[in-house]
């Protein structure tokens, strides 16, 4: 092994790895080099090498006590040779343990850690740190709803999708759904037994650049997207009725109309109400709303300050530009938010900060009375937040705490079967050797965050948790390499926040992982994630390309750049809609059968479709093919004919598997329209814990929320539900849809 090929295993990067093609593949010298320099481990010479393999070594050596150490209760930890003797471990929930270390085989000394798991500041002669004791799992399903094989059901939807028209303006969405509409979607699906609500990403976006609407893009994973705020919920409908006095309601309730989300106008007039409530506030808040407001405050500490005054930086350098500059480009003094001169700033723009942290209350506010009326409506899980994978590097994460990320590089995806130049996602990642040193404080606050006002959790692409295809600056997307992440750590982590907070853990792992990871998962108590479209007898890699190894942040971002859309496709006015295909039964051909119901895996959710893939009307008739035929995404042996007629084939596949699950549909021939119901009932009947019903499958909308590939030559991210929120659960065909998946799953 040379050299350079040691140094880059030692910091984790897999210089050999295997393609989606099954070929083994190399990493070049020079990609490795680059990688390296970005963990501050220079290889450009043998001594660049001598001296980052030295410190490295020093860096991961067992001679002093980490930051955290992570044990299963009553578990033996082993402990530097300094550390030997008299120790004492403290929690919050527990007595003072005193106690003398003892010796294991290798003679340096050991603890058992304590039987109740929580977090446990340790001190010993040789310093101190912070001892995690995880449970072996996260709460099950059956643990959360205190019953044996539980078959519960629940929503997926997106938040800004959601409809609540009122007639009077203080009740009503503004051109896009917040957390008000969505605490009625949360009390209409308890009240109709279900037990979940899954949402899309609510991550803290950008106010200065509303345009990035991405959420699996945004700017903290730590904060929440203030435009979601629920004013009316949280201050009443007076205060927020003076301050819409003088608004233009009449283009609020045109936006509100609208099947597509003009992001940057409707952004434009809710940071304005926010800005009149905060004016508001400062003068008329009762006490109560002080104190609720002061104690948000002292809770999020520096990271809430440095995100509002992030904001208040990035709408000072976006005046008088079409958009606003990176942080990146700001005077140098500025680009430290720790800095005289960010500190100047934000004396001198007080009220414009306070403005940012008091619409993070109200988000924050709004966010919990959704989880509460989940709760109070009947559901045993409530809420599932969304973890992006990663965030902006023009972000106030990337800005606030460069230290927890990874410098010059970004997250993307290697070459496979159907994108064989890579994707490159343009997201940051956690630095391996920063959560190290902090004792894993980054992941921690994202989980924390996340799981703050919410009954569960879904990891987006959990697979990063063991490895992540980083790409260096400047690099096209195959000229990456996989760095690898201290997956056992990591969901061990996840095991005891799930257990602090009672939650439910899902992890995304569609696409190809290695060999073992599931079990990894399911030992852990994560549930995967399970969708029809793959689910498959044989290899379910389908000819359409539609693969679930997702592309994030607006689509793929295509390599990073923004390509020249078409005005129709971006403005939404050709819709692209394609009459449904007739029903005559196709060529005989032998396409993967799909799995019985009974043959699904059942520790993972069940699903029909996901953000990122065709809606159980749009697979049906082909629309996700006839998207990427016109935007040129299809591959270059594929033609929109060709797979057509796949398609066809597959909708007779399935349709046999259906019939041979349900004796009501043994004798109906294959239907012309989408058989939602049937559908929905087939992914039911499987003996998943839970099945999560996607809002738009419910309200039968032809086109998915995000095509990949795309940024805005597909409405990503911006497309209305056309029902409003009551409507969704209580129109008949809604129902008729919903009917079996009632009379499979629900509460007792």
């Amino acid at each position: 092994m040379s050299p350079l090929s040691a140094l880059a295993a030692e910091a984790g990067l897999a210089e050999d790895w295997t393609g989606a093609d099954q070929r083994p593949r190399r990493v070049s010298p020079d990609t490795l080099r680059a990688l390296l320099k970005a963990m501050d481990l220079p290889a450009d010479c043998d001594d660049d090498i001598r001296d980052s393999r030295q410190r490295l070594a020093a860096s991961v050596s067992r001679t002093h006590l980490p930051a955290m150490l992570i044990a299963l209760p009553g578990e033996l930890v082993s402990l530097p040779p300094d550390c030997a003797g008299a120790y004492q471990l403290q929690s919050a929930a527990s007595a003072r343990i005193a106690g003398r270390t003892a010796h294991g085989p290798d003679l340096k000394p050991t603890l058992r850690a304590p039987a109740t798991p929580g977090y446990y500041a340790l001190s010993t002669q040789g310093g101190e740190c912070t001892l995690a004791v995880a449970p072996p799992r996260a709460p099950s399903m059956e643990d959360i709803c205190r019953t044996k094989h539980p078959r519960a059901w629940g929503l997926a939807a997106q938040v800004y999708s959601l409809r609540r028209p009122s007639a009077d303006v203080t009740q009503s969405t503004h051109g896009f759904g917040d957390f008000g509409a969505l605490r009625e979607l949360a009390t209409a699906a308890g009240e109709a037994g279900a037990d979940a609500l899954a949402i899309s990403p609510v991550h803290a976006m950008f106010a200065a650049d509303p345009a990035q609407c991405s959420p699996y893009s945004p700017s903290s994973r730590l904060f929440v997207n203030t435009l979601f705020a629920d004013p009316a919920g949280v201050l009443g409908e007076d205060a927020v009725r003076a301050a819409l006095a003088g608004m233009d309601h009449a283009q609020m309730r045109t936006l509100d109309a609208q099947p597509l989300i003009n992001w940057p106008a409707a952004a434009r007039l809710r940071h304005e109400l926010l800005r009149r409530l905060h004016a508001g506030f400062v003068t008329g808040a009762t006490t109560g709303q002080r104190q609720a407001y002061e104690a948000f405050c002292n809770a999020a500490g520096p990271d809430l300050c440095d995100h509002a005054l992030f904001e208040a930086l990035h709408g000072g350098h976006a005046q008088g530009r079409d958009a606003p500059l990176s942080w990146t480009e700001w005077p140098a003094e500025l680009r430290d938010p720790r800095s005289p001169a960010a500190q100047r700033y934000a004396a001198e723009h007080a009220d414009t900060v306070d403005v940012h942290r008091f619409s993070q209350w109200l988000a924050s506010a709004s966010l919990s009375r959704a989880q509460q009326a989940a709760r109070d409506a009947g559901m045993r899980v409530g809420l599932v937040a969304d973890l992006a994978v990663g965030g902006s590097p023009q972000g106030s994460h990337a800005w606030s705490r460069q230290a927890d990320l990874m410098k010059s590089t970004s997250v993307g995806a290697p070459p496979d079967l159907y994108n064989p130049l890579g994707q490159g996602w343009g997201l940051t990642a956690l630095s391996p050797a920063a959560l190290h040193e902090s004792g894993y404080a980054a992941f921690l606050a994202m989980l924390r965050a996340n799981l703050a006002h919410a009954g569960g959790l879904r990891i987006d692409h959990i697979l990063g948790l063991a490895r992540l295809w980083l790409i260096p600056d400047g690099a096209s997307p195959e000229h990456g390499g996989y760095l690898r992440y201290p997956m056992p750590q990591l969901l061990r982590l996840i095991a005891l926040e799930a257990w602090l907070h009672h939650a439910l853990i899902i992890g995304e792992n569609l696409g190809t992982v290695p060999e073992g990871f599931d079990a990894q998962l399911e030992a852990h108590g994560v549930l995967g994630m399970n969708v029809l479209w793959f689910m498959r007898a044989a290899d379910g890699a389908k000819a359409d390309g539609a693969k679930a190894d997702e592309a994030k942040a607006n689509g793929a971002k295509a390599n990073g750049a923004k390509a020249a859309e078409p005005a129709k496709a971006a403005d939404g006015a050709d819709s692209a809609v394609q009459p449904p295909p007739t029903a005559e039964e196709p060529a005989a051909s032998s396409p993967a059968a799909f799995l019985a119901p009974g043959d699904w895996p059942a520790h993972a959710v069940a699903m029909t479709t996901t953000h990122d893939l065709p809606t159980l009307e749009g697979w049906w008739h082909a629309q996700d093919i006839l998207w990427r035929s016109r935007l040129s995404l299809l591959g270059p042996d594929q033609k929109e004919a060709a797979l057509r007629a796949a398609r066809l084939e597959d909708r007779a596949t399935l349709w046999r598997s259906v019939q041979s699950s349900s004796p009501a549909a043994s004798t109906l021939p294959l239907p012309r329209r989408a058989p939602s119901a049937a559908l929905l009932g087939f992914v039911a009947a499987t003996p998943c814990p839970l099945m999560l019903v996607a809002l738009e499958d419910l309200a039968g909308q032809l086109d998915q929320p995000n095509l990949p590939g795309t940024v805005a030559r597909h409405p990503n991210w911006r497309q209305r539900t056309p029902l409003s929120v009551a409507e969704c659960l209580n129109a008949p065909a809604s129902q008729a849809r919903l009917q079996p998946v009632r009379a499979l799953r629900g509460r007792a």
